[in-house]
């Protein structure tokens, strides 16, 4: 018989941003699992005040009552709730948090149920918002994987924090990702513990691609950023390497409301908007340089606990990354360049855009690869 996880997730399976989470429950299906993924959930409260294309795509999910993937293996959903938890007034509260589920349609229970998923191998957790699958699911093991300290994100609750230590201490194993949380995370009283960094999917970004069409007008060196641009993204140190170095051209590959707001319209700035996960290679085989340009003075206490998924995904590419300096890459130990202030951040650009050796850095990428990561965590929790 099939083995069989649920995976609770923030992000739903299609999603733009292919984290952890999706890597992990990709790599059990290789190895023939079946796979449901519940999402965090919606509600008419996010197409009144948050209708973005992210919301439209998961509202379609939830209306089809979810879709299948990977040869049926993956029933991927999105639950719709009339009230789900939120930062704001009354949505903050801990009645909310502890029931939002009760208000879902259809029921999620009875849905999980249908599918099949009521008793599996593995539940696994990246977010404290659905705990009430602790007593629902009859499972052989459980794990709670802590990607960043929540505390550090401003829409933080102290409702989510308690549900984080609650399910911190009900699972089999708390699996961290930075060096930097394990000091958090054992302060929650887990029952136990596993360093689990983020990796890479080695066969999806050394597969060769064309080179892209916007790269094709570009006749200077290119670096390159893909993710997430939120306010912990230095603009000021993004906007005066830009005007430091003209002979350089900078693309920036994310959602960009906030890039078109904060990022100064110059030559050789290219914004240009969301790529999907499978686009991606193309654009950073073809490119010189990897940043990680983020403002560390001022979100340390979010900053310093991340493991960055986008430095191996860079390096495996073959392109030299240049990141601003926080603890946990420095506990690393890649062959990145690490910065202090502009100055740093420039010089590393210009030591590093002429580097060809691109073995150097794929072959630190092939260390973490996500197949070696989960063979490791079913070696640690399931056998």
């Amino acid at each position: 018989m099939k083995k069989k996880a649920l995976f609770a997730t923030s992000n739903y399976w299609n999603s733009p941003f292919q984290v952890g989470t999706h890597h992990i429950a990709k790599e059990l299906v290789k190895k023939g699992w079946e796979i449901a993924y519940v999402s965090a959930p919606i509600s008419p409260i996010h197409r009144i005040f948050s209708p973005t294309k992210e919301f439209y795509d998961r509202y379609e999910v939830y209306k089809k009552g979810g879709e299948m993937h990977g040869d049926g293996q993956v029933w991927s959903y999105v639950p719709g709730a009339l009230l789900t938890p939120n930062n704001k007034p009354i949505l903050s509260s801990e009645f909310i948090y502890n029931n939002w589920n009760k208000l879902t349609y259809p029921n999620i229970n009875k849905l999980i149920e249908s599918k099949g998923f009521r008793k599996v191998d593995l539940l696994y957790f990246d977010n404290g918002l659905q705990n009430y699958l602790l007593d629902f699911i009859d499972c052989k093991k459980s794990v709670f994987r802590m990607a960043d300290k929540n505390s550090g994100f401003s829409n933080h609750t102290n409702a989510l924090g308690n549900a984080e230590a609650k399910l911190s201490q009900s699972v089999d194993r708390v699996l961290y990702t930075a060096h930097t949380l394990e000091e958090h995370v054992n302060s929650l009283g887990p029952k136990d513990t596993l360093y689990f960094p983020n990796g890479v999917n080695l066969d999806h970004f050394l597969q060769k691609q064309e080179q892209p069409i916007e790269y094709k007008s570009i006749d200077k060196p290119i670096v390159v950023y893909v993710g997430a641009i939120e306010e912990w993204f230095d603009f000021h140190l993004f906007n005066e390497m830009a005007k430091m170095m003209p002979d350089i051209a900078f693309v920036v590959i994310g959602p960009d409301q906030l890039a078109k707001e904060h990022i100064d319209d110059r030559e050789n700035v290219h914004i240009l908007g969301r790529r999907s996960y499978d686009q991606l290679p193309a654009y950073l085989q073809h490119a010189n340089v990897g940043i990680i340009p983020f403002n560390v003075k001022d979100y340390a206490h979010l900053l310093d606990y991340v493991n960055p998924l986008k430095l191996y995904e860079y390096m495996v590419c073959g392109i030299p990354v240049v990141s601003t300096k926080w603890k946990e890459l420095e506990y690393i130990n890649s062959p990145a360049k690490l910065a202090e202030n502009l100055e740093g951040f420039v010089e590393a650009i210009r030591e590093t855009v002429q580097d060809t050796d691109k073995e150097k850095y794929i072959s630190f990428a092939k260390k973490h690869s996500w197949t070696s990561r989960v063979d490791n965590l079913l070696k640690e929790v399931l056998e």
